[in-house]
């Protein structure tokens, strides 16, 4: 079949514009692989082959909900930080910036496949009357149950009080190992109602 002129001029003016495209293309794809001394961003999402999620940088506007066994959910505060995904795209922990007119927090943590496991926190009160650190370790509940864990162990220091709880499975505190804010040192053990069984302290000579 014979080509007009207009088809010939038409073909040609194609060709240029898909050459163009492509020659663009291939800049912006090389530009993605170079180095920046700085950038701005509100959300960054580190993602997979497949495009599942498995880190994401974000502020506190931007911050995703929750998802676990593949359901999302609410989350209580929408702090900025970094969350973790497993390979089937679930939180598997984090780090958590947040704040409010009364308080900061900040946060590290690792879950288990439904339930928080471990946390590393601290908190201040902005008018500086109240701060505490501590360490938070859990067990793990039931894998058909969300977030139906139990707290274990908590090392942490609270306005000049640093202390060891231990808990029992029903995440009730069982043995208490701390010193006060004058330098005492204290033993207790407790019952599973929580009523001190055993106390044992001494003065600071």
């Amino acid at each position: 079949m014979m080509k007009t002129p207009v088809a010939g001029r038409f073909l040609t003016i194609y060709s240029v514009i898909v050459t163009i495209a492509l020659a663009m293309s291939l800049m912006a794809f090389r530009n993605l692989h170079e180095s920046f001394e700085e950038i701005s961003v509100k959300r960054i999402n580190i993602v997979d082959d497949a495009g599942r999620s498995r880190l994401v940088i974000s502020n506190q506007e931007k911050m995703p909900p929750p998802v676990i066994g593949g359901k999302t959910y609410k989350r209580a505060v929408a702090p900025a930080g970094l969350v973790f995904y497993d390979e089937q795209g679930n939180e598997c922990g984090g780090i958590a910036l947040s704040a409010n007119e009364k308080l900061g927090m900040r946060a590290l943590a690792f879950d288990y496949s439904n339930a928080d496991a471990i946390g590393l926190f601290s908190r201040e009160d902005k008018d500086g009357s109240n701060y505490e650190a501590a360490l938070v370790i859990n067990d793990r509940g039931p894998l058909d149950k969300i977030g139906n864990n139990q707290n274990r162990i908590i090392l942490h220091t609270a306005n000049g009080k640093a202390g060891l709880t231990f808990n029992g499975p029903d995440g009730r505190a069982r043995l208490r190992i701390g010193v006060d804010s004058t330098g005492n040192p204290v033993f207790e053990t407790l019952d599973a109602k929580g009523v001190v069984t055993k106390r044992f302290a001494t003065a600071k000579k």
